[in-house]
């Protein structure tokens, strides 16, 4: 096993950040993520103007507010594992009275069949330790016609020269010079991507109505629950 697979593995053992990781996540990466999570906010709020969206691995709580604050005709949910992570969203939530967060493991979600119109999630699936049944979970409480968006690290969308140049433009040091070696151990392989996470979406009710694109600094999964 290589090295770097040895650190994959290991930083993907706890599926929920511990309370010293949430607080240095909150000073650190949810920073560095605030401008790409934006454009995906700004995605939503373009797309549909209310509903329900729930955010899967909600961490400290920035795309579910600024989506909040964006569309007050959307009701979103957060959802996350850690219990200071929930705390910290709910602080910085306050008065956002359109931003609830609740503690809560993404594959058994606290939510009623057919009831959301979207869920999302950022840097999170890598982390899931029952995948299919996240996905199972999504499938159900997504409503007919509705969608899920699932972003994650990919080390090609770093590979490209001249986009690594555009991303460190626009972006900064931190994700355009790093992204590779970050998206390496925190997310999935091009490859992965195609048989691992493609092969178990296929044992999946979202058979047949998936994608897969590189997007900005992420690979989007987009899943769509048809009748």
């Amino acid at each position: 096993m290589s090295l770097t697979r040895f650190i994959k593995d290991l930083l993907r053992k706890p599926e929920s950040i511990p309370t010293p990781g949430a607080i240095f996540y909150n000073a650190t990466v949810a920073k560095v993520l605030r401008q790409p999570e934006t454009k995906i906010a700004n995605d939503i709020v373009a797309r549909m103007g209310k509903g329900t969206v729930l955010d899967l691995g909600s961490g400290t709580g920035y795309l579910s507010i600024e989506i909040a604050r964006r569309a007050p005709g959307l009701q979103v949910y957060g959802v996350d594992l850690s219990r200071q992570m929930v705390k910290i969203a709910r602080r910085h939530g306050r008065g956002v009275d359109n931003a609830q967060f609740v503690f809560a493991n993404a594959a058994k979600l606290p939510f009623r069949d057919n009831s959301i119109d979207l869920v999302i999630s950022t840097g999170a699936s890598h982390h899931w330790k029952t995948p299919r049944l996240v996905f199972a979970e999504c499938y159900r409480v997504i409503k007919t016609g509705g969608e899920a968006w699932i972003y994650d690290g990919c080390p090609e969308v770093f590979s490209n020269p001249a986009n690594s140049r555009k991303l460190n433009k626009e972006y900064g040091f931190l994700i355009g010079r790093l992204g590779y070696r970050v998206s390496t151990l925190h997310g999935f392989s091009g490859e992965e991507y195609q048989t691992e996470i493609k092969g178990m979406l296929e044992q999946t009710a979202f058979k047949g109505n998936y994608q897969m694109a590189l997007t900005d600094i992420w690979m989007k999964i987009t899943l769509k629950k048809r009748q």
